[in-house]
């Protein structure tokens, strides 16, 4: 249920939601009718949130009356080579609209330099002509409202839609216990044929009352480490143009998820390979050049692990066939948005300095 880097993911890192589905652990427990709250601002959440499901649902409320609660969830994001990264974070479900509607909230919690959670929230309602589960997802911060319906099948709730791109989706809710759950979300690109596994979240129920589980003994992760995350969403295929030549730009994370590999292809031309990874507090780029030399670079100290661009400079460069051979001495990443990468390569031949620019557009 995100909206990710490496196109819309359904429970992104980084969700906004509007006031109007603003509704907070706390706010769950209030009723209608009880007794203003302190905050007058508040008011609104408080008439929101109902007791329990309305009378008029009869059995369908025990598709979801059984989740209303907090759960403590492990986020698993599948990337394009296989590799799971993981997110913790809490899920909330409660009644609302006089128990006509179930909301529930997907939460992330902030990583080291980020001062906001991630929050996305769905609502839920059952459609007496369709007989089934109507979801509406809303991500403010990305533009996406995503729609789903379904219901129990079997011994799982599935929910079936498509994405902004036409994809088919099917997120599903399985191997349900009173104190844990598995939700899967998977896309399809061939009319159902094949389906890909996206994202697996593992849920257990949290005892009421009892606070999120203190995070301060885990090693937080370097500033460094965000960066090639925030990179690595590059992962996929890219396509570009320099002066009538069309190069396809191909990203992978190998070696376990600690290398970003990027491969190169004109259409005319051999094929070169930059290698990114993280290195203490900086970020490398090894670049295997056409040329037959190989410039290894690298960033200043990461401050800020979401900037839009990260910039190499030259260390040391091998495979020179001369002291003034043509050799690349620095480049400029820069993530214009999710579809859209520029790239500045600086060289140096023959004691002159030149720069070549490349504008990328994502394919998948």
């Amino acid at each position: 249920m995100t909206a990710r880097p490496a196109g819309i993911r359904w429970i992104a890192m980084a969700w906004a939601v509007t006031a109007a589905f603003n509704v907070t652990a706390h706010s769950f427990g209030a009723t209608a009718g009880a007794a203003q709250p302190a905050d007058a601002k508040q008011q609104m959440v408080a008439v929101l949130s109902a007791p329990g499901p309305h009378a008029s649902l009869g059995d369908q409320a025990r598709t979801w009356d059984r989740f209303v609660g907090t759960w403590d969830c492990d986020f698993g994001f599948y990337g394009e080579d296989g590799s799971v990264s993981h997110l913790p974070g809490e899920l909330e479900f409660g009644w609302v609209l006089d128990g006509r509607a179930i909301q529930d909230l997907w939460i992330t919690y902030p990583k080291q330099g980020e001062k906001e959670r991630g929050i996305g929230t769905s609502i839920r309602f059952f459609d007496d002509k369709s007989k089934m589960w109507r979801v509406v997802f809303v991500s403010p911060r990305h533009g996406a409202v995503l729609t789903v319906q379904g219901g129990v099948e079997g011994d799982r709730i599935v929910l079936r839609g498509k994405d902004a791109d036409g994809a088919q989706l099917r997120w599903s809710f399985n191997e349900i216990e009173n104190d844990s759950f598995t939700w899967r979300g998977e896309k399809s690109r061939d009319g159902g044929r094949t389906w890909k596994l996206e994202e697996e979240h593992h849920m257990k129920r949290r005892p009421f009352g009892q606070e999120a589980a203190t995070r301060a003994a885990e090693p937080e992760p370097l500033t460094s480490a965000l960066a090639f995350e925030h990179l690595a969403s590059l992962a996929g295929e890219w396509k570009g143009v320099q002066d009538g030549t069309e190069i396809q730009l191909t990203y992978t994370l190998t070696a376990n998820g600690s290398a970003l590999m990027e491969e190169f292809r004109p259409k005319s031309g051999p094929m070169m390979v930059t290698m990114f990874s993280v290195d203490g507090d900086r970020l490398l780029a090894t670049h295997y050049c056409s040329a037959k030399n190989q410039p290894q670079m690298a960033s200043e100290p990461i401050a800020d692990p979401h900037a839009k661009s990260v910039a190499f400079s030259l260390v040391r460069v091998t495979g020179l066939s001369s002291p003034g051979a043509f050799h690349n001495t620095g480049l400029v990443m820069t993530m214009e948005d999710r579809d859209h990468l520029t790239q500045d390569w600086t060289y140096l031949s023959d004691g002159q300095t030149g720069k070549n620019t490349f504008h990328f557009t994502r394919q998948r």
